[in-house]
């Protein structure tokens, strides 16, 4: 019995359609971002002020479902806290949906956060006066090392404080001043009394008030700032790129 030729491709035919398929869509103009007026009311309740804030996010498949967010942000306010500059990503989010349509960012449960800050030695001095609102110091950095000079209340009298010490992270949520040496009245101050007058001012970055919480894994110091990231070096970012800088 003789078989009937078919006329089903050759593997050569299939694989020469799928590569004209690959060209059409390649040349195709990509589909715009649908706004996302909610989202980005939200995102200014938690970078207020913000001077620059852009965003990129790519919903899920329900409510307050993200599949990513991504945001950079330039001279914001998070909570207390003024950042120079600052870029977040979110994988795998889910926004607290009434609290989004009431304009607020609240994060139920994230899969991933990362989040990278520049912020200026004069916005850290302004943490650390918050945090002890009768002390009078001023901060100032050699990209090395932290120095502290003024003067704190001390049994009913203003004494004069110097310290210098170091900012350090755990890859926790927070930033802790490390300090070397402290001098009340020009007198150095034994270990203990260091330690206590640490846990004054730590931590000097902390995100109990924030909707979302990031582990810091780096930190680097210059004269005018301090650079802190997500990632094992602070001066590489594989995410800062998702939202351009405009």
């Amino acid at each position: 019995m003789t078989s009937l030729p078919t006329d089903s491709p050759t593997p050569l035919a299939r694989a020469a359609a799928w590569l004209a398929l690959a060209v059409l869509i390649s040349v195709l103009p990509a589909a715009a971002a649908e706004p996302d007026p909610a989202l980005e009311r939200a995102l200014t309740s938690f970078f207020r002020n913000a001077e620059v804030l852009h965003f990129d996010a790519v919903p899920d498949l329900y409510e307050g479902g993200y599949a990513r967010i991504s945001v950079y942000t330039r001279r914001a306010r998070i909570a207390d806290l003024l950042v120079e500059e600052g870029w977040v990503r979110l994988r795998g989010a889910t926004l607290n949906v009434a609290q989004l349509r009431e304009g607020n960012f609240r994060v139920d449960a994230v899969r991933d956060a990362a989040m990278r800050l520049r912020v200026s030695i004069r916005a850290l001095e302004e943490s650390m006066q918050a945090a002890s609102p009768k002390d009078d110091i001023r901060i100032t950095s050699d990209g090395t090392f932290l120095y502290g000079q003024g003067t704190v209340p001390l049994g009913g009298r203003l004494v004069r404080v110097e310290l210098k010490g170091t900012l350090l992270v755990r890859g926790t949520p927070e930033v802790f001043l490390n300090l070397a040496t402290l001098r009340l009245n020009n007198f150095p101050l034994p270990s203990p009394l260091v330690e206590a007058v640490e846990r004054r001012y730590n931590p000097v970055v902390k995100q109990r008030r924030w909707p979302v919480r990031f582990n810091f894994h780096s930190i680097r110091l210059t004269r005018e700032e301090f650079l802190v990231s997500s990632e094992a070096d602070p001066l590489v970012c594989s995410f800062c790129a998702d939202v351009p800088r405009r």
